[in-house]
């Protein structure tokens, strides 16, 4: 019941305050170079989106923990930038150093397919020449990388709210993480359908996108860039609506699901 309240609550929270998609909407903007430099065929695309790529890495912090005390605010009546700024700037260490644990994961994580596939690929080979039937070790080989992307959902599944704990508990960067763990395993099926509609939401405006994504091969050359520009302003106005949502609708989620009375610690 979690899941389907929290979207009448995050739905209420825009509209009532639709400074929200304002600041979603200014986020996606900056994301426009991104989206036009995978228009050019030159270098000059590739510097585009690496610089800005390293801008967002350290933008990002700063709008995700903005946009959560916001909403968390907005819920309860009105919010204004004034309070994005001052929780942007109030969790940005502790959300930053998150980031990186996150990469770091990461980094092990894709460290550890890498491995796997080698190895397998060394056996597979070695099984062929000697003419072995292989079955078994086949079997094995996709067993292990079957579980490796298990364990990559359980993580995501079970740590997706450490932004949430960091701003709305008072956490660290670790606490986050822990206290994202500890609410999500005594709500695993409420947190289940909650990422059964994200998921649903998300194909469908995925699918949307896609589609506008694909109209600038139907143009000349010549229009290209124009086209690509117009799009990706469309496009940016439209993840700024479902941006507000989404913000709004993990923050009423997690504030249903979280320990009722639980006061954020210093």
């Amino acid at each position: 019941m979690g899941a389907i309240a929290a979207i009448g609550e995050a739905v209420d929270a825009v509209r009532r305050n639709p400074v929200i998609i304002l600041v979603t909407l200014l986020f996606g903007l900056l994301q426009i170079p991104q989206l036009l430099s995978s228009s050019l065929t030159t270098d000059i695309g590739l510097v585009v989106s690496g610089l800005f790529s390293l801008v967002l890495v350290f933008v990002l912090p700063f709008y995700f923990g903005g946009i959560v005390g916001m909403v968390a605010e907005a819920l309860d009546g009105k919010t204004s930038l004034r309070t994005f700024l001052r929780e942007g700037r109030a969790n940005y260490v502790s959300i930053f150093g998150a980031y990186l644990l996150l990469g770091v994961a990461m980094v092990v994580y894709f460290v550890a397919i890498a491995v796997v596939g080698g190895v397998g690929g060394f056996f597979a080979v070695g099984i062929g020449q000697s003419g072995g039937a292989g079955a078994g070790s086949l079997l094995a080989l996709v067993g292990i990388v079957l579980l490796l992307f298990v364990l990559l959902f359980a993580f995501s599944f079970f740590v997706q709210f450490f932004g949430q704990a960091i701003v709305l508990d008072g956490k660290g960067a670790v606490g986050g993480f822990k206290k994202s763990i500890r609410v999500v395993w005594g709500n695993k099926l409420s947190t289940l359908g909650y990422m059964a509609i994200i998921v649903v939401f998300s194909a469908v405006f995925g699918t949307v996108g896609g589609i506008i994504g694909t109209l600038p091969t139907l143009y000349d050359v010549n229009d290209l860039l124009v086209i690509a520009a117009v799009l990706s302003v469309g496009l940016a106005i439209v993840t700024g609506i479902i941006g507000a949502f989404t913000a709004a609708y993990s923050v009423a989620f997690y504030e249903q699901i979280r320990a009722p009375k639980e006061q954020p610690t210093a």
